[in-house]
């Protein structure tokens, strides 16, 4: 029999229901009238309160647009809320660092302060820009003007901008230099000032050359120095270019020969006319050459002997020989006196050197004209002078530019003994009962003197005593009386000669002069008190009064 009706059997595959076709008008009736559609529609069991019905299409379109708008209020509320979480401030850690903020910074690297430039150039002016922002223009700020500008740079490094402006000076002086940069966002950055000094351009000195006549023959040596090889002679007349000297000036270095050494006492020129020589540091001086020992000769062959005597003087030469050295005027010149020792007449010049004394200078040039023994003498100023013995070598012409008959005796040693100190005179003048009282003191050496003067003067009137002789010990005195006082001037002056030089000189105010006003008016020209006039300065009369 077969199975009831809902149940199964097993090992057979149950038949699928058969579904019957339901008419709308049915499906409402049966929606409204029976409840148990709810669970059990036409589509089986559980399919739902709306199962067994069809949708209307403007239903469905409904459905869908609510649903998006559902979905797109949604989002717009997680976009909101996201946006307010971000919004919250961040909880930093312990060890996280900030970026560093860069410091604007703006600076001139050349020139340098203090700098020299050239008036009329253009001059490079280096621009160095540290800021976080790009730069966009630089300008050039000389003494608060812009004076140039430049909208573009270079990046040299992180955050590092870099230009070159140029600056021109048209007149010589201070400038202050500034940079100002500007960022894209409109911040200025602004240089430290710098000072810089514009100098006129320098013009070229032209060149003098200082130019000298020789004046004694004279040899050209190597180096400065007597030990020094010549290499060659000056003739009297000769004009040289100085371009050289050495320190103390004793030598003069020469155009001739490329650059040869004279002596500054064989040629015409002043110490001032070298002022713009320049000092030449010269050469070492040359080293004593040792003398090689003779060569010895082997075997019995003797070595040929080779005369090597002196060559003959010329018949007409002049032989000088020093023969004084004296210091006169109280030491300040010493004379040197020389000979010509020849039967030869010479005419020309000669050098003469002196060492050991203050000379200055030590080297002098006497153009002379002697005749068989004739003599010449020569002075050199002493500074300071000779006070205590001394030894003086005094050598004539030592470069042996002239050829003498005996070579060997240019050289003489003298010594010098300063000599006795001369007196030292001062006058005292006093009026007594019209009579004028002159005491002479001497704090010196002793003076004796045949020729003394004693000149007495005022305006326009002067009157001469002469005293001879007069003999006044060191440290002592002599007083001259009875020299009537002039009646006129105010003031007399009174003034000692000695050998016509004036040495003492004394004023005292004259008593005997009365100031009378005319015609009993007051004169209005009295001296004022301790207010004398004084006399001229008292000239040596001609012819003394007896």
């Amino acid at each position: 029999p077969p199975p009831p009706e809902g149940e199964g059997v097993i090992g057979v595959t149950p038949r699928e229901p058969v579904r019957r076709s339901v008419d709308p008008w049915e499906a409402q009736r049966l929606r409204r009238d029976r409840a148990d559609l709810r669970n059990y529609g036409r589509d089986g069991p559980r399919a739902g309160y709306y199962g067994a019905t069809n949708r209307s299409a403007g239903r469905t379109i409904a459905i869908y647009f609510f649903t998006l708008v559902a979905l797109a209020i949604g989002g717009v509320l997680i976009f909101l809320l996201f946006q307010v979480l971000n919004d919250e401030p961040e909880v930093l850690d312990d060890d996280f660092e900030p970026p560093p903020q860069v410091e604007a910074e703006a600076s001139i690297e050349a020139p340098e302060p203090g700098a020299t430039p050239p008036v009329g150039e253009d001059i490079p002016v280096i621009v160095r820009v540290v800021s976080g922002e790009e730069i966009v223009r630089f300008e050039l700020l000389v003494s608060g003007i812009v004076t140039d500008q430049e909208f573009s740079g270079r990046v040299t490094g992180e955050n590092t901008y870099a230009a070159v402006l140029t600056a021109r000076f048209e007149a010589a002086g201070a400038y202050d230099l500034v940079v100002r940069a500007y960022t894209a966002s409109g911040e200025q950055i602004v240089s430290e000032p710098i000072r810089v000094r514009a100098t006129p351009p320098e013009v070229e000195t032209p060149v003098v050359l200082i130019t000298a006549e020789v004046v004694a023959l004279t040899s050209l040596r190597v180096c400065p120095f007597e030990a020094c090889n010549q290499a060659g002679t000056l003739e009297p007349g000769q004009v040289v270019t100085v371009i050289g000297k050495t320190l103390n000036q004793q030598w003069l270095q020469v155009e001739t020969g490329g650059g040869l050494w004279v002596r500054f006492s064989a040629v015409d020129i002043s110490p001032e006319d070298l002022a713009s020589v320049p000092a030449v540091e010269p050469p070492p001086a040359p080293a004593d050459t040792p003398t090689p020992p003779p060569t010895q000769v082997s075997g019995t062959e003797t070595p040929t002997p080779t005369a090597t005597g002196t060559a003959a003087p010329p018949p007409n030469a002049p032989d000088f020989i020093p023969t004084n050295a004296e210091p006169i005027e109280g030491g300040t010149i010493l004379r040197i006196t020389l000979t010509n020792a020849s039967t030869n007449p010479f005419s020309g010049p000669i050098v003469v050197r002196v060492e050991g004394v203050p000379a200055s200078p030590a080297e002098q040039v006497l153009t002379v004209s002697m005749e068989p023994n004739g003599t010449a003498a020569l002075n050199f100023d002493l500074d300071p002078p000779i006070t205590e013995q001394t030894t003086v070598t005094v050598t004539l012409d030592p470069d042996d530019a002239i050829a003498e008959a005996n070579e060997d005796n240019n050289v003489t040693e003298f010594i010098l003994v300063p000599p006795p100190e001369g007196p030292i005179l001062s006058l005292r003048a006093s009026v007594t009962g019209g009579m004028l009282s002159v005491v002479i003191q001497n704090d010196g050496g002793e003076l004796t003197t045949n020729d003394a003067r004693l000149v007495v003067s005022v305006p326009g009137e002067t009157t001469t005593r002469t005293i001879s002789p007069l003999a006044i010990a060191e440290n002592d005195s002599a007083t001259i009386d009875g020299i009537s006082a002039p009646r006129t001037g105010e003031s007399i002056r009174v003034t000692l000669f000695i050998d016509g030089i004036n040495v003492a000189t004394a004023s005292v105010p004259n008593p005997n002069v009365v100031d009378v006003p005319p015609d009993g008016q007051d004169s209005g020209t009295q001296p004022t008190e301790g207010a004398t006039i004084e006399p001229d300065e008292p000239q040596e009369p001609e012819e003394p009064e007896e």
